[in-house]
């Protein structure tokens, strides 16, 4: 469970990494918690992504879901929408015309992973996904497992 002292450890962490201009906790007085992020790739291109810590699991037995919400929807290099589930981009099932990012398959998962975690494993699928809108390759030819 999400509770106060994870989230302050997950706080100082996230400041590690990020500006807190750059990250927001909100939702915690409705039923929906989460954490917004902005990410600046290499190319300077601005991405909003959205992790929904609402999961009474979480984070004891299953990773959070990941979404690239702006901008939206993501599209592959032929213009194809990337909602559905995609081994080869790394991708599950969207929803809201946003993408879910693959960042924790639940083999690799267990409650000490924290949030700036994911957010590496996030950053670092985006330059994968613009790399892939530069050649076509798919994001499992840039990215491991």
């Amino acid at each position: 469970m999400l509770d106060e002292q994870r989230l302050k450890k997950e706080f100082i962490a996230l400041t590690k990494i990020l500006k807190e201009n750059e990250f927001k906790f909100a939702g915690f007085n409705t039923a929906k918690p989460y954490l917004a992020v902005a990410l600046l790739t290499n190319s300077k291109k601005a991405y909003t992504v959205k992790i929904d810590l609402s999961s009474a699991n979480y984070p004891d037995s299953s990773p959070p879901e990941a979404y690239i919400i702006n901008p939206k929807p993501l599209l592959t290099y032929t213009g194809e929408s990337m909602l559905g589930a995609s081994h080869v981009m790394h991708t599950l099932s969207g929803k809201d015309d946003c993408v879910q990012v693959c960042h924790y398959g639940g083999q690799d998962w267990h409650p000490g992973v924290l949030l700036y975690q994911i957010i590496i494993k996030i950053r670092i699928w985006l330059e994968a996904y613009e790399a892939h809108l530069k050649t076509g390759q798919g994001l499992s030819d840039y990215l491991p497992g």
